[in-house]
């Protein structure tokens, strides 16, 4: 079935209505989601929030049967670990459908987004486009990911929703790292120091000092200044 039917389907006034939970802290996009779902009959804003702490208090409060989510909100110590935050709603609530919003467009974050358990995945600059088609398919049961982010996965990705990390050869591509040596340059380049960025991610000190070294060596890269051109540069930040 098309993703337009599935869509179509999904949206249909016949349809029990579907709540869903908007999470962002950008006021601005809260806005668009809320007027892009606003004339769907079936489709209902139950709750709302603007961190990770409150997504996570509110969907112990809330019953929702759907999860629009930000990648990168404040979540513990502000920090802005998107990784996390999916881990721990899947944890929470293993069988919530759950859409993530980004700016990021690095394929081993994108693989890591899959990996902790997402049903679809859609481009802030696609949102118009592409959101009601991504609730349609997710809602049907499908995986549905942004015409944007799909050169970055797999077809055994999408048709089981696992996750292999891209192995290629070293150079300046992002997707030679692996998903955990991004987690760590993302952070690092955020501002944490590699003892906070253990401690969101329950490593070792060691472990995360290896991993970005790792990082760095694989992408020729020699200062930390060099390191956050980078993240700057593919969409880690």
């Amino acid at each position: 079935m098309a993703l337009e039917s599935l869509a179509t389907l999904t949206m249909s006034h016949s349809d029990p209505t579907t709540r869903i939970v908007i999470a962002d802290d950008h006021p601005v996009v809260m806005l668009g989601i809320r007027a892009l779902l606003k004339d769907r009959g079936n489709l209902q804003v139950v709750g709302e929030a603007s961190s990770g702490a409150e997504l996570l208090a509110l969907l112990a409060a809330q019953p929702c049967d759907l999860l629009i989510t930000d990648f990168s909100m404040p979540y513990e110590d502000d920090s802005g670990d998107g990784l996390l935050l999916l881990r721990r709603l899947r944890r929470d609530h293993p069988t919530l459908p759950i859409i993530v919003l980004t700016m990021v467009h690095n394929p081993a974050l994108i693989r890591g987004m899959l990996a902790a358990g997402v049903n679809g995945m859609v481009g802030k600059v696609a949102m118009m486009k592409e959101l009601l088609l991504a609730i349609g398919a997710v809602m049907n049961g499908r995986m549905y990911i942004c015409e944007s982010m799909r050169e970055h996965v797999s077809d055994r990705t999408t048709s089981r929703m696992q996750v292999d990390v891209a192995q290629t050869e070293a150079g300046n591509d992002p997707a030679v790292l692996s998903q955990r040596e991004a987690e760590v340059v993302r952070l690092y380049a955020q501002g944490l120091t590699v003892t906070q960025i253990a401690e969101h991610v329950h490593r070792s000190v060691k472990t995360v000092s290896q991993q970005k070294n790792d990082a760095m060596r694989k992408l020729g890269i020699t200062s930390n200044t060099q390191l956050f051109e980078y993240a700057r540069a593919y969409g880690l930040l």
